[in-house]
């Protein structure tokens, strides 16, 4: 049973491709790492309870990936 930032997460992530996935099991049977981890994130048993957490670990996982992609542009310059 996923909550309703999970729920979100799948009828959002995509364009609503992973709109039919009810658990995270499911996100992780699809085969695509990041939309499980959100899924994983997004989760009560990871402590994700209310909006602000939600957007909290959505914010951190943006600016983690912010990060790699400043890495990998300046290796590309190089």
């Amino acid at each position: 049973m996923l909550n309703p930032f999970q729920q979100l997460c799948a009828q959002s992530y995509g364009g609503g491709d992973f709109a039919h996935v009810e658990s995270v099991p499911q996100a992780r049977e699809t085969g695509d790492t990041l939309f499980a981890f959100l899924m994983i994130e997004l989760s009560e048993s990871e402590g994700c309870k209310t909006r602000e957490e939600a957007v909290r670990r959505l914010e951190m996982a943006i600016s983690d990936i912010q990060c790699v992609i400043a890495a990998v542009d300046r290796k590309a310059a190089r």
